[in-house]
């Protein structure tokens, strides 16, 4: 009798690592291909995005990555004027910048009088305008 209850024992725990285990794989699987949480760290995208707001990003919207190396397997569609896309910063790969796409490859962008122009018009959205004293 003893040795029976032993082994159902032994069969729970098993069960609750299989499960647990199982559980971490898969949670493992989809941050790093399907969707990964962010939260937003600045006011760069402020009436946008708030200081603190958590967004849910897809990771295969403009196509399929190698995980390791970050190049493009299978590519889906290109971005777009207006998306939300998070990237690694160039200088530093651990830091994920969050910015909104203003132009496209073949665009021409300036800045004047703080209003971005995209190929000579002004956007009609407010994010075309800047508010930081830094920019002239």
């Amino acid at each position: 009798m003893k040795n029976n209850q032993a082994g159902k024992q032994k069969s729970a725990a098993r069960e609750y690592t299989e499960a647990i285990v199982i559980a971490l794989i898969l949670a493992l699987f989809i941050r790093t291909f399907i969707v990964q949480a962010f939260k937003i760290p600045s006011g760069s995208m402020l009436e946008t995005l708030l200081i603190g707001d958590h967004i849910l990003v897809s990771k295969f919207i403009y196509g399929i990555k190698n995980p390791f190396s970050g190049s493009v397997l299978i590519p889906i569609k290109s971005p777009k004027r207006g998306d939300i896309v998070v990237f690694k910063y160039p200088k530093d790969p651990k830091l994920d910048y969050i910015k909104r796409v203003v132009a496209t490859a073949g665009d021409t962008v300036e800045i004047k009088d703080k209003k971005v122009f995209i190929n000579g018009a002004s956007p009609k959205d407010h994010y075309g305008e800047f508010r930081d004293t830094n920019i002239l």
